[in-house]
Protein backbone atom coordinates (compact mmCIF):
# COMPACT_ATOMS: atom_id res chain seq x y z
CA UNK A 1 0.00 0.00 0.00
CA UNK A 2 1.40 3.42 -0.87
CA UNK A 3 0.85 6.10 1.64
CA UNK A 4 1.22 9.62 0.61
CA UNK A 5 2.52 12.69 2.67
CA UNK A 6 1.30 16.60 2.34
CA UNK A 7 3.60 18.54 4.12
CA UNK A 8 3.17 22.48 4.36
CA UNK A 9 6.45 24.74 4.17
CA UNK A 10 6.05 25.91 7.77
CA UNK A 11 5.40 21.66 8.76
CA UNK A 12 8.74 20.92 7.19
CA UNK A 13 10.84 24.37 8.32
CA UNK A 14 9.65 23.30 11.59
CA UNK A 15 10.68 19.43 11.26
CA UNK A 16 14.06 20.80 10.08
CA UNK A 17 14.40 23.00 12.95
CA UNK A 18 13.51 19.98 15.07
CA UNK A 19 16.40 18.40 13.98
CA UNK A 20 18.83 20.55 14.12
CA UNK A 21 17.85 21.66 17.74
CA UNK A 22 17.98 17.64 19.10
CA UNK A 23 21.61 17.65 17.59
CA UNK A 24 22.64 20.39 19.34
CA UNK A 25 20.75 19.82 22.33
CA UNK A 26 22.77 16.32 22.64
CA UNK A 27 26.06 18.81 21.81
CA UNK A 28 24.76 21.08 24.53
CA UNK A 29 24.21 18.48 27.39
CA UNK A 30 27.82 17.14 26.67
CA UNK A 31 29.33 20.38 27.59
CA UNK A 32 26.75 22.18 29.89
CA UNK A 33 27.57 23.01 33.87
CA UNK A 34 26.74 20.65 36.41
CA UNK A 35 23.30 21.45 37.81
CA UNK A 36 21.90 23.21 34.37
CA UNK A 37 18.68 21.37 32.70
CA UNK A 38 18.64 22.53 29.47
CA UNK A 39 15.20 23.01 27.37
CA UNK A 40 13.83 20.50 25.19
CA UNK A 41 13.99 21.08 21.83
CA UNK A 42 10.40 20.44 20.84
CA UNK A 43 10.25 23.58 23.98
CA UNK A 44 12.39 25.60 21.55
CA UNK A 45 11.09 24.81 18.60
CA UNK A 46 7.75 25.79 19.99
CA UNK A 47 8.84 29.15 20.76
CA UNK A 48 10.16 28.79 17.21
CA UNK A 49 7.14 28.90 15.38
CA UNK A 50 5.22 30.91 18.11
CA UNK A 51 7.61 33.26 17.81
CA UNK A 52 7.95 33.92 21.33
CA UNK A 53 11.63 33.61 20.90
CA UNK A 54 12.77 37.23 20.47
CA UNK A 55 11.93 40.93 21.86
CA UNK A 56 10.39 43.88 19.75
CA UNK A 57 12.23 47.13 19.05
CA UNK A 58 9.52 48.84 20.42
CA UNK A 59 8.91 46.80 23.57
CA UNK A 60 12.38 46.52 24.63
CA UNK A 61 12.67 49.88 24.51
CA UNK A 62 9.38 49.80 26.66
CA UNK A 63 11.74 47.54 29.15
CA UNK A 64 14.53 50.29 29.01
CA UNK A 65 11.83 53.35 29.89
CA UNK A 66 10.37 51.61 32.77
CA UNK A 67 14.05 50.23 34.05
CA UNK A 68 13.05 46.42 34.17
CA UNK A 69 15.25 44.53 36.10
CA UNK A 70 14.31 41.09 35.30
CA UNK A 71 16.81 41.07 31.72
CA UNK A 72 19.94 41.18 30.77
CA UNK A 73 20.31 42.72 27.60
CA UNK A 74 23.96 41.77 26.00
CA UNK A 75 25.23 43.37 22.56
CA UNK A 76 27.22 40.47 20.20
CA UNK A 77 29.01 42.86 18.44
CA UNK A 78 32.62 43.97 18.70
CA UNK A 79 34.05 46.24 21.28
CA UNK A 80 34.45 49.22 19.04
CA UNK A 81 31.26 48.80 17.67
CA UNK A 82 29.83 48.77 20.86
CA UNK A 83 31.74 51.36 21.68
CA UNK A 84 30.40 53.68 18.69
CA UNK A 85 26.56 53.10 19.06
CA UNK A 86 24.96 50.67 21.69
CA UNK A 87 21.47 50.12 23.21
CA UNK A 88 21.13 51.80 26.88
CA UNK A 89 21.76 49.22 29.56
CA UNK A 90 23.45 46.84 27.27
CA UNK A 91 27.17 45.05 28.34
CA UNK A 92 29.16 43.93 25.78
CA UNK A 93 29.81 40.25 25.45
CA UNK A 94 31.41 39.64 21.73
CA UNK A 95 30.00 36.62 20.30
CA UNK A 96 33.17 35.20 20.09
CA UNK A 97 33.85 35.07 24.08
CA UNK A 98 29.95 34.69 25.18
CA UNK A 99 30.50 30.33 25.40
CA UNK A 100 33.75 30.87 26.86
CA UNK A 101 34.19 30.32 30.86
CA UNK A 102 34.46 33.80 31.35
CA UNK A 103 31.76 34.56 28.60
CA UNK A 104 29.17 32.48 30.45
CA UNK A 105 30.07 33.80 33.98
CA UNK A 106 28.95 37.37 32.67
CA UNK A 107 25.32 36.09 32.19
CA UNK A 108 22.82 36.45 34.96
CA UNK A 109 20.84 33.08 34.92
CA UNK A 110 17.88 34.42 37.46
CA UNK A 111 17.26 37.43 34.46
CA UNK A 112 16.02 36.39 30.51
CA UNK A 113 19.66 37.22 28.39
CA UNK A 114 18.36 39.21 25.28
CA UNK A 115 20.95 39.09 23.04
CA UNK A 116 21.37 41.13 19.58
CA UNK A 117 23.67 42.17 16.74
CA UNK A 118 23.47 43.90 13.14
CA UNK A 119 20.56 41.70 12.36
CA UNK A 120 18.62 38.25 13.29
CA UNK A 121 21.18 35.59 11.99
CA UNK A 122 23.64 35.71 14.75
CA UNK A 123 21.66 36.48 17.35
CA UNK A 124 19.10 33.86 16.93
CA UNK A 125 21.45 31.52 16.78
CA UNK A 126 23.00 32.60 19.84
CA UNK A 127 19.90 32.44 21.21
CA UNK A 128 19.14 28.69 20.42
CA UNK A 129 22.29 27.86 21.88
CA UNK A 130 21.15 29.53 25.34
CA UNK A 131 18.43 28.16 25.38
CA UNK A 132 19.61 24.84 25.20
CA UNK A 133 21.63 25.45 27.53
CA UNK A 134 19.40 26.76 29.65
CA UNK A 135 19.14 29.97 30.03
CA UNK A 136 15.91 32.12 29.27
CA UNK A 137 16.76 33.52 26.40
CA UNK A 138 15.28 35.94 23.66
CA UNK A 139 16.83 37.88 20.53
CA UNK A 140 16.10 41.25 19.26
CA UNK A 141 13.88 41.36 16.33
CA UNK A 142 16.01 42.71 13.20
CA UNK A 143 18.70 43.57 16.10
CA UNK A 144 20.24 46.97 16.27
CA UNK A 145 19.20 48.35 12.56
CA UNK A 146 15.28 46.68 13.62
CA UNK A 147 16.12 49.17 16.79
CA UNK A 148 17.19 52.10 14.84
CA UNK A 149 14.13 51.56 12.62
CA UNK A 150 11.82 51.24 14.81
CA UNK A 151 12.71 53.43 17.95
CA UNK A 152 14.98 56.02 16.36
CA UNK A 153 14.25 56.90 12.91
CA UNK A 154 11.08 59.66 13.05
CA UNK A 155 8.19 58.64 10.80
CA UNK A 156 8.49 60.90 7.86
CA UNK A 157 12.11 58.93 7.52
CA UNK A 158 10.28 55.20 7.45
CA UNK A 159 9.93 53.29 4.61
CA UNK A 160 8.78 54.03 0.77
CA UNK A 161 5.27 55.38 2.15
CA UNK A 162 5.25 57.05 5.52
CA UNK A 163 2.27 57.16 7.62
CA UNK A 164 1.52 59.96 10.32
CA UNK A 165 -0.48 57.46 12.36
CA UNK A 166 1.46 57.33 15.83
CA UNK A 167 3.49 60.23 14.98
CA UNK A 168 3.46 61.84 18.47
CA UNK A 169 3.74 58.42 20.20
CA UNK A 170 6.52 57.70 18.75
CA UNK A 171 8.19 61.26 18.44
CA UNK A 172 8.31 61.18 22.30
CA UNK A 173 9.40 57.80 22.89
CA UNK A 174 12.53 58.54 20.38
CA UNK A 175 13.30 62.17 22.18
CA UNK A 176 13.60 59.30 25.27
CA UNK A 177 16.81 57.80 23.45
CA UNK A 178 18.15 61.24 22.14
CA UNK A 179 16.72 64.00 23.62
CA UNK A 180 14.84 66.91 21.81
CA UNK A 181 14.07 70.66 22.19
CA UNK A 182 14.27 71.38 25.93
CA UNK A 183 14.57 67.58 26.86
CA UNK A 184 18.04 66.15 26.89
CA UNK A 185 18.38 62.26 26.24
CA UNK A 186 18.09 60.22 29.80
CA UNK A 187 21.60 60.64 31.40
CA UNK A 188 22.56 64.17 29.74
CA UNK A 189 23.59 66.50 31.62
CA UNK A 190 21.61 69.83 31.27
CA UNK A 191 23.32 72.83 29.59
CA UNK A 192 24.29 75.61 31.85
CA UNK A 193 22.22 78.66 32.50
CA UNK A 194 23.47 81.69 30.35
CA UNK A 195 26.09 83.99 31.77
CA UNK A 196 26.50 87.73 31.04
CA UNK A 197 30.22 87.18 30.24
CA UNK A 198 30.67 87.66 26.19
CA UNK A 199 31.49 84.46 24.77
CA UNK A 200 35.89 84.65 23.32
CA UNK A 201 36.38 86.10 20.63
CA UNK A 202 37.25 82.93 17.87
CA UNK A 203 40.43 82.28 17.22
CA UNK A 204 41.28 83.12 12.90
CA UNK A 205 41.87 79.70 10.82
CA UNK A 206 40.50 77.95 13.58
CA UNK A 207 37.44 76.26 14.25
CA UNK A 208 35.81 74.47 17.02
CA UNK A 209 34.99 70.13 16.79
CA UNK A 210 31.67 69.57 16.27
CA UNK A 211 29.79 66.86 18.43
CA UNK A 212 27.83 64.01 17.34
CA UNK A 213 24.42 64.25 18.91
CA UNK A 214 24.30 60.62 20.24
CA UNK A 215 27.49 60.78 21.78
CA UNK A 216 29.55 57.95 22.92
CA UNK A 217 27.81 54.90 23.26
CA UNK A 218 24.20 56.72 24.15
CA UNK A 219 23.82 55.12 27.35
Amino acid sequence: MKIELQLTGKTLAAAGILGIAAALAAVSAAVSSPGVNPASPEAVVEAMVTEKDHVQPLELARWVLDKRQDYQLVDLRDPWEYDDYHIPTAVNIPLTRLFQPEGLRQLDRGKIIVVYGLGMGHPAQTQLLLSLKGYRALSLKDGITGWWDQVLTPQSLRGENPQPSGYQQAKALREQFLGGPGQPSGGAAKAPAPSSAPAPAPVPGKTSPKKLKLGRGCS
